[in-house]
């Protein structure tokens, strides 16, 4: 191996930097998500009121206000730009690696063990997929290890540094995401005298210096949650002191699904690693008797199961708790209680491949997958020859960066190809261009159904664009401004007037009618069209 390649796979952020910059730049802020919380930090911009965030000029207490903050903080250097938020997530994705790297030699681990724990998070395919995704779980994942660094020191009996580094991580975390946050460490604490002798022989002053920091980390949070209530009124404050917690746990009615529903896209969420390690289970046993092993396993595992029981469930809510299973595995890698064998994974990348090469005939005339025929079989092809050479070299490639190279590098494949493939069905920016236009001609504007606020920063809008939910509220509106123009998604509401202004959209069209044309119709709909309007959701994650 060149002595250039080795200093390369000895520092895993650089090369996975590289191959997550290109999405950075590539990719433009996708609806529904990324574009929302874009639009929030550019009303929280435009407004200078940087204590309750807003969203469509309304008071938004879904999240709290850190990942808005940190976005504007980036438009400060970068200018207004959507690349900045994915630049964001992917310095939060570097940092968790090395806080990765700091927790394993911190349990008494090898540098080798360190740098096996970073290849295996970097090459997990959710870490790949959310990296530089602009959300709230990777920034979310960096608390969290954060504050995991902290309980080391509290179990450790380091108590000064413990309680402040613990409830730092744990009020970032609360102000990220929300008092979840407590939930993807508190598991990790609480079997402190399960991996730490030290916590084991004095656990009374262990699990009090852990309040302590939990009463840190409230405070924290308290010290923007509390103006934030008292200027966003009752409704703000029951939003963000309940519905933020126990709301979530038991009451969630999005993304509602079964117990059994994590345990089932566990394993495919942790590819390429149940393709590609082996061990006997007599050597995996010895693993559990490493504290690193021992806290990753638990951590993971036991957060994994808590969230079972939690109503609404998202595959990227266990982002944070990850990192459990790349510490465990890479230091079963160092000592080696497993070994990596890549053949199976180069036979599932060259099926990949050739799956991917074979999707623009799959796009058939359904309108949501027209987009799939105008992908390169090239991108296909490529990843298949480089599963062949994968494949060829399977017995030299024993290295835990070989997988996780593979995983970056057909993620980033798989990215790019679909940025191709879908061009400007989901770029926002000409319908939001024209919007925007008509707001700088002063011509009344209104959406018929909720809209995400999918405009507000991709038109870089002044002012947000209102909403109805049914078509009797729009007639009304229209009657009192026959000069102005409404937007509409056409699957939802396809009106038989022609649309002064009409583009490829989310699967579909959006337009824009003159109200003048669509009353001159009495707002007939085209067969198909649905006329059900979107009303806001109650939780937008």
């Amino acid at each position: 191996m060149s002595p250039i390649v080795r200093a390369l796979l000895d520092r895993p952020w650089l090369p996975v930097a590289l191959l997550l910059l290109p999405a950075v730049f590539a990719l433009p802020p996708l609806p529904i998500d990324e574009t929302r919380y874009l639009t929030v930090a550019w009303e929280m911009r435009q407004s200078g009121d940087f204590l309750v965030p807003h969203l469509n000029g309304e008071l938004y207490a879904q999240k709290p206000p850190l990942l808005f903050w940190l976005i504007n903080a980036g438009w400060s250097a970068t200018g207004v730009e959507g690349w900045t938020g994915r630049a964001l997530a992917l310095a939060c994705s570097l940092l968790g690696l090395a806080l990765i790297r700091r927790i394993v030699l911190r349990l008494g681990e090898s540098e080798v063990a360190a740098r096996n724990a970073m290849w295996v998070m970097a090459g997990i395919a959710w870490f790949a997929l959310f990296s530089t995704a602009i959300m709230f779980d990777v920034l979310l994942a960096a608390c969290v290890l954060v504050a995991l660094l902290g309980v080391i020191d509290l179990a450790d009996g380091r108590i000064g540094r413990g309680v402040l580094v613990t409830g730092f991580g744990i009020g970032l975390g609360v102000l990220a995401k929300g008092p979840v946050a407590l939930l993807d460490i508190v598991f990790a604490a609480a079997s402190a005298p399960l991996w730490s002798a030290a916590a084991r022989s004095r656990p009374g002053r262990y699990y009090g210096a852990f309040a302590l920091a939990i009463g840190l980390g409230a405070a924290i949070a308290l010290a923007w949650a509390v103006p934030a209530a008292l200027r966003g009124g009752e409704a703000y404050a029951d939003a963000i002191f309940l519905k933020q917690t126990f709301g979530r746990v038991t009451e969630s009615f999005a993304h509602r699904r079964p117990g059994w529903w994590y345990a089932l896209i566990l394993p495919p969420m942790l590819l390429p690693w149940p393709l590609v390690l082996r061990g006997r289970w007599a050597e995996c046993r010895q693993a559990l008797a490493r504290p690193a092993v021992r806290l990753g396993l638990i951590w993971s595992l036991a957060t994994v199961l808590a969230f079972s029981f939690v109503s609404g469930k998202q595959g990227h809510y266990l982002l944070p708790v990850l990192p459990g299973f790349a510490i465990a595995f890479g230091v079963a890698l160092a000592h080696g209680w497993l070994r990596v064998r890549v053949g199976l994974l180069a036979v599932g990348i060259v099926v990949a491949g050739l799956l991917f090469a074979a999707l623009p005939a799959w796009g058939g005339t359904r309108a949501h997958l027209l987009w799939l025929r105008a992908i390169w079989p090239g991108w296909g092809i490529a990843v298949a020859i480089a599963g062949a050479g994968l494949w060829c070299a399977r017995a030299r490639l024993r290295e835990a960066a070989v997988p996780a190279l593979a995983m970056l590098g057909l993620v980033l494949v798989f990215k790019l190809a679909i940025v191709q493939g879908t061009g400007s069905h989901y770029d926002p920016r000409a319908i939001a261009a024209e919007v925007r236009a008509l707001q700088d001609r002063g011509a009344p504007l209104m959406q018929i159904g909720w809209h995400h606020g999918v405009y507000g920063f991709a038109g870089r809008l002044g002012a947000p664009v209102p909403f109805v939910l049914d078509l009797d509220a729009l007639r009304a509106w229209a009657a009192a401004h026959p000069d102005g123009y409404v937007i509409a998604l056409e699957q939802r509401f396809d009106f038989r007037a022609e649309p002064a202004f009409r583009t490829a959209f989310r699967g579909g069209n959006a337009a824009i009618w003159r109200v003048a044309d669509l009353s001159a119709d009495g707002f007939a709909l085209e067969n198909g069209a649905s006329g059900a309007a979107e009303a806001p959701p109650a939780d937008d994650d």
